[in-house]
């Protein structure tokens, strides 16, 4: 997290009988620091990422492709799009309502299984090769997504794919089966990209990544930057302030151990106003 610095300046008029001049108050500083040392998940070998000798090789990998296609609010179903392509709008505030994905021409056995968070619903059952996920007719938005590959396809490939959330925009690459978008922000997906790549190890840090999935529930110790002055632009990615480093250290600890999420580094700041601590933040930085 790059420094950034608020300035509150307070303008005081001092006038008298004959004339004053403007006089400027002390001007108060909200600054971020790190805070201890960098923490780091711990990172296992991807041992799904050499190719069985099983496995049939009859087709170059180059010639599979991921399509989908999304039914969106005012419009219905879009148009086919493939490897990464845009399905969805962006800047209309339209609302994802289905999507449909299928692998194209695969020499490999499996399928690609997908599920979406429906507005009243919440996750719907898993659907395949070309069904539809969401809703059609009910003015319902989807607002997370997850799709995974199954079979000799899922040790040949990882499907990537990353939404365009509603005040979040594009959010960071997920893959393999773990949530993408938001909970209990009743925000609407409104575009996502889908990406089909061959298998293999990420355990590099991206220190330029964003979160793929941000729950608004809230953990033990944490405040409301807003209640205390604190701009949005001073957080990391995962928008939470603690009250303390002790509450701060157990969020962390929690999120790197968490299978659902994707982050495998961490760094902690302090957040100051002043020479006084207004609280902490920490930010996640990311494999892919």
């Amino acid at each position: 997290m790059k420094k950034v610095s608020l300035l509150l300046l307070g303008l005081s008029l001092s006038l008298s009988l004959f004339g004053g001049a403007p006089s400027v108050m002390a001007a108060e500083e909200i600054t971020t620091e790190p805070y201890g040392e960098m923490q780091s998940a711990e990172i296992l070998p991807n041992d799904e990422a050499e190719l069985a000798d099983s496995l049939p090789q009859t087709r170059a990998a180059a010639s599979t492709s991921v399509t989908y296609r999304t039914h969106v609010q005012d419009i219905g179903w879009q148009g086919w799009k493939s490897n990464a392509q845009v399905s969805g709008t962006s800047g209309k505030k339209k609302r994802l309502e289905a999507i449909q994905l299928k692998v194209q021409n695969s020499p490999y056995s499996g399928n690609i299984e997908y599920r979406t968070h429906v507005q009243d619903i919440g996750w719907q059952a898993w659907k395949k090769n070309g069904q539809s996920s969401g809703t059609s007719g009910q003015k319902k938005r989807l607002e997370a997504i997850q799709i995974k590959l199954t079979g000799q396809m899922a040790q040949v490939y990882d499907v990537f794919y990353r939404v365009h959330a509603q005040e979040f925009g594009w959010m960071g690459w997920e893959k393999g089966g773990i949530p993408s978008g938001t909970s209990k922000y009743s925000y609407r997906l409104e575009a996502i990209e889908v990406k089909l790549v061959p298998k293999k190890n990420y355990t590099t840090i991206n220190y330029s990544g964003k979160m793929s999935y941000r729950d608004n529930k809230t953990f033990a110790g944490e405040i409301n930057y807003k209640s205390v002055g604190v701009p949005k632009s001073m957080l990391s990615n995962s928008l939470k302030l603690f009250k303390d480093a002790k509450s701060i250290n157990a969020y962390v600890e929690k999120e790197l151990k968490d299978g659902n999420r994707k982050a495998i580094a961490c760094q902690t700041y302090v957040i100051r106003r002043g020479l006084t601590t207004i609280g902490y933040t920490a930010e996640f930085y990311f494999p892919y």
